[in-house]
């Protein structure tokens, strides 16, 4: 089976959808499947998606004419998309020449799909419009996609300290509000080693400002460029600071507690639903040293807050989502074969 993913990322935009997808391309190869993606930036892709997939530069994010004419020389069997510009007038042209599975965050477009995704904690609560058949619908964390790395620690078993010892900063991979400095800041006097993680897509001036401003706090902060291990120490953090993105999930699923920053429009939803569930410290949008440091003060003197965090966050986040959504998605193949 053939599976075409429709997906962009990168330093404008963020590597959310990218990182996201690939773990449901990770899932369909597992199984002996073929995996190629459509999308406007190739090189972000190539970086995140695994060497076995095939990437297919495209000249549009929201005109789908240019990916209907590759549909015609590919003929795969289904095609995922996880892109905001696939609106309804774009999902109903790739309906019209095979199989359809949507992710999407919201309910910003009518959907026309033969699968529909929503993995998000409030993914429920959302009010949905559909065109034509009402689609099989894939809502909640049973679904949100998480990379096989992940998942592979979220079968272990994660450390708890009494007394924290670990903390870190992983504010997505560009960081496009800038907020990393703001938060090593928050840690200046605490006794934490600090790992103050930057994405593949933050300048170069950033990054500069994030290693003087670590080397300038009375805090034990290394300063580490898109690690190779970031899973790990996501991992063996006793909490972490980020922003209320597609990271959230896999901090959830692992165990790690959480001081969550929205920093754009989308990511409130996600911020409201950890505050309805007790999830983790949400702070408002924009909040700055002294708002982080109470919450980092928190965290530092209360483990049973820290223990209910972890205990949530598994019960929301069990790391099978990606195994349930491609059953889903090569189910609508396999029934109409």
């Amino acid at each position: 089976m053939h599976v075409v993913i429709r997906a962009d990322g990168g330093p404008d935009i963020g590597y959310g959808h990218l990182i996201r997808s690939n773990a449901l391309a990770e899932e369909i190869l597992s199984r002996g499947h073929e995996v190629s993606i459509a999308t406007t930036t190739p090189e972000p892709a190539g970086f995140v998606f695994p060497d076995a997939s095939e990437i297919i530069g495209l000249t549009s994010r929201s005109n789908p004419e240019p990916f209907i004419d590759q549909l015609g020389s590919i003929q795969p069997d289904i095609v995922f998309t996880d892109a905001y510009p696939v609106d309804t007038e774009y999902q109903m042209a790739v309906r019209s020449e095979v199989p359809l599975a949507v992710l999407q965050d919201d309910a910003r477009h009518a959907v026309c799909a033969d699968v529909f995704v929503n993995g998000n904690l409030y993914a429920s609560n959302l009010s949905y419009e559909f065109v034509g058949q009402r689609p099989e619908l894939c809502l909640g964390t049973e679904y949100v996609l998480l990379r096989s790395e992940v998942r592979d620690y979220i079968a272990a078993e994660a450390p708890f300290r009494e007394n924290p010892e670990r903390a870190l900063v992983v504010m997505g991979g560009s960081d496009i509000a800038n907020v990393t400095p703001t938060v090593i800041r928050a840690f200046d006097g605490f006794d934490l080693q600090v790992d103050a993680v930057v994405g593949p897509g933050v300048p170069e001036s950033q990054v500069e400002e994030v290693k003087s401003t670590a080397e300038a706090v009375e805090a034990d902060v290394q300063v580490l460029r898109d690690p190779d291990d970031l899973v790990e120490r996501m991992f063996r953090a006793d909490f972490a600071v980020s922003t209320a993105s597609s990271t959230t999930y896999e901090l959830l699923g692992l165990g790690t507690p959480i001081i969550s920053i929205p920093v754009v429009d989308n990511q409130e939803l996600i911020a409201d639903a950890l505050r309805d569930r007790s999830a983790a410290t949400v702070l408002e949008r924009g909040a700055g040293k002294e708002e982080l440091r109470k919450a980092v003060r928190e965290y530092k003197s209360n483990s049973v807050l820290r223990r209910e965090r972890r205990a949530i966050g598994q019960q929301l986040v069990d790391g099978r989502g990606a195994e349930r959504t491609c059953s889903e998605i090569l189910s609508v193949v396999e029934n109409d074969g």
